[in-house]
């Protein structure tokens, strides 16, 4: 593969940074992919874009919250204690519920689509080239 195509595909055709950041660029719903090719193979790359939902990092994981009025927020978890759940929202808002106030609280499938049929064998391997030389934060 090839980084800079992949950089470029990452950034147009794979929109990717609508929800990933790479050093202080893009967006924070997802996780910040700077050191990504420091802690994962390329096979776990190409992975993670032919089925996001195969091996996703406990930190990384997605949840929803319905309050007791009905109205249901999701996003990625950051953390949860005996009282309180705090999410990042897809507006990249910090939301903090509290336990009590919640009708239902549940684990979602991670909204990262597959790129399986949107980029060819060519465009993923130059992706997942331009993923493995991201190591640095």
């Amino acid at each position: 593969g090839d980084a800079a195509r992949g950089k470029a595909l990452f950034d147009a055709k794979g929109a990717c940074a609508s929800c990933h950041r790479v050093n202080g660029t893009g967006s924070r719903v997802g996780p910040d992919l700077s050191a990504v090719g420091a802690t994962r193979s390329a096979a776990e790359l190409q992975r993670a874009l032919l089925d996001p939902n195969a091996e996703v990092q406990p930190q990384n994981r997605f949840y929803r919250v319905t309050l007791k009025d009905g109205t249901t927020v999701e996003g990625r978890l950051l953390g949860h204690d005996t009282f309180n759940v705090q999410l990042l929202d897809n507006k990249e808002q910090l939301r903090s519920f509290s336990k009590a106030d919640l009708r239902e609280a549940t684990f979602i499938p991670s909204p990262m689509p597959s790129y399986q049929t949107t980029l060819s064998a060519q465009e993923l391997a130059d992706v997942v080239s331009y993923l493995s030389s991201l190591r640095t934060r």
